[in-house]
């Protein structure tokens, strides 16, 4: 069975509740560590806050590494980012898979929704949501052992 490196794209400046909005990317990456994929969660390194003397240079090259060394990149499109915006670019421009979330009734750009590369979108009302469908999203992602094309359609429960 494959092992895919994951990347956790979010945004880190300018958001609402930071330190929430860190847990919720710390728990996805604690959930893919669980299934066994390893995934890089930016801020555990480079975090605006508790990192301020690395250089937005050194950040540049730390995240695209990582980005390009990664086989899927999940991104959480809840607050806009320049950061978000590039790493998904970057993954496109390679070919990677992408795993969009975003709140359910959010507005969300037709841009990085209309990537080629991606393979889910998972709207959710709640974090807890959020994790259980993506939960379930990557377990058949490991299962199957290849990367399903994405058809258009949402993965989110009605309500």
């Amino acid at each position: 069975m494959k092992n895919y490196n994951l990347y956790l794209s979010g945004p880190l400046t300018g958001i609402k509740d930071p330190e929430t909005v860190k847990k919720f990317y710390e728990a996805i990456g604690y959930l893919c560590n669980q299934l066994g994929l390893p995934t890089y969660v930016p801020h555990l390194n480079t975090d605006p806050i508790q990192n301020p003397d690395i250089t937005p240079r050194e950040v540049f090259e730390m995240d695209k590494t990582q980005v390009l060394n990664s086989d899927v990149v999940i991104a959480y499109l809840g607050s806009p980012s320049f950061g978000v915006g590039m790493e998904l670019a970057y993954a496109e421009m390679h070919n990677i898979p992408i795993i969009l979330l975003y709140e359910r009734g959010k507005n969300i750009s037709r841009f990085p929704r209309g990537i080629p590369t991606v393979i889910a979108e998972i709207q959710f009302n709640d974090y807890e949501e959020a994790l259980e469908q993506l939960e379930h999203f990557l377990k058949q992602l490991k299962l199957n052992r290849n990367l399903p094309p994405f058809t258009g359609h949402s993965l989110s429960k009605s309500g």
